[in-house]
């Protein structure tokens, strides 16, 4: 009879405890449900403090915990912890303060420099103005003076000057019209000799020559007119003659002269 019992408790013990770790498990199962669908963000945790959620599980994040515990006492006085806390933020709140004011104070040194330096450079500009204009004024001053002097004298410098440019002129036609004289003799020279060249060779077109006409007749040249193309010192070179035969027709022939005086027609 007492070991029936006892198995049974001991099998409902059993199932009690299966239970207990089912409900266990339901709960886990619902917690993790419920952590999947919150949003990433911070939340409290049990010793105080909070810790970080991602969104999918829990970080490595935490925040420091409240300072707001008691004595151990429990007298309402203000833990050492918090005591601690408090001075190391009045000791941050003067550091921050210090800073700002070493930072304004920086700040108004520079700006005075800033402006301290741009003031120099305004006065140092007004100085070079200032000089500037008072050498304009001295050189025009100058200027002044020398045109009165040169007024009083004007007259005789503008003969002078007169004079001089007349006289520059007149030399300037004398030797123009000496060059025009020399290069009228040079040309009147070259053309008498190419007009003995022309002359030699017309005479020898109308004495010591035969001929035929565009007809193909053969006749003779009874006038002959040339002109100079290109020649040497000698005469030898090329020469353009109009030519008349002796039936009344003309045409205009290219002679080419030799050193030696003769001549040949080219085609």
């Amino acid at each position: 009879m007492s070991n029936t019992i006892d198995h049974e408790n001991i099998a409902g013990e059993h199932d009690s405890k299966q239970i207990d770790s089912q409900h266990i498990d339901i709960e886990e199962d619902h917690k993790a449900l419920i952590q999947s669908h919150r949003p990433a963000g911070w939340y409290s945790q049990a010793d105080g403090r909070q810790r970080y959620w991602d969104g999918q599980q829990w970080t490595d994040n935490y925040t420091p915990a409240a300072v707001t515990t008691t004595s151990a006492k429990g007298d309402g006085k203000p833990s050492l912890q918090r005591k601690r806390s408090s001075r190391v933020l009045i000791w941050i709140l003067a550091g921050v303060a210090g800073i700002s004011f070493i930072i304004t104070a920086l700040v108004q040194v520079n700006t005075n420099s800033t402006v301290t330096a741009k003031n120099a450079v305004i006065a140092t500009a007004q100085h070079a103005r200032d000089v500037a204009n008072a050498k304009a004024d001295e050189a025009n001053a100058k200027a002044r003076v020398i045109e009165n002097q040169l007024a009083s004298v004007g007259a005789p410098i503008q003969t002078a000057a007169n004079t001089a440019a007349a006289k520059i002129a007149a030399d300037k036609a004398a030797a123009a019209a000496a060059a025009a004289a020399a290069a009228k003799a040079a040309a009147d020279a070259q053309a008498a000799i190419y007009k003995g060249f022309t002359d030699k060779l017309e005479n020898g077109l109308i004495h010591n020559s035969t001929a035929t006409n565009p007809q193909g007749q053969r006749v003779q040249i009874t006038a002959a007119s040339c002109t100079v193309t290109s020649v040497d010192a000698t005469g030898a070179g090329t020469y353009s003659c109009d030519v008349t035969f002796s039936e009344g027709s003309t045409e205009t022939d290219t002679i080419t002269v030799d050193p030696n005086g003769k001549w040949t027609q080219q085609k």
